[in-house]
C-alpha cells in the first residue's frame, strides 16, 4: 500500500459488549511498515489503524 490508494478498514463498534464489525472505505494517507499504522482520511477525519485492519479496496468495494 502506499499514499494515495483506497483502502478499506474495519470499524468496530463502541460497545464494550458488541463485536459487530463493519468495513468502510477512506482514503490512505501515510503508511511505514515499522510502525504497522496506517493514517487513512474518512469522511473528512484522520484516523490512524491498525494494520492489521486495513486492506487496498477493490473491485468488490465499488472501485472501477
Amino acid at each position: 500500500m502506499k499514499a494515495g490508494d483506497m483502502v478499506r478498514f474495519r470499524t468496530r463498534s463502541k460497545s464494550f459488549f458488541s463485536r459487530y464489525e463493519t468495513w468502510v472505505t477512506g482514503l490512505l494517507i501515510e503508511y511505514h511498515a515499522w510502525e504497522k499504522i496506517a493514517t487513512i482520511l474518512h469522511e473528512g477525519k484522520l484516523l490512524r489503524v491498525k494494520a492489521s485492519d486495513v486492506q487496498k479496496a477493490g473491485k468488490k468495494d465499488g472501485l472501477k
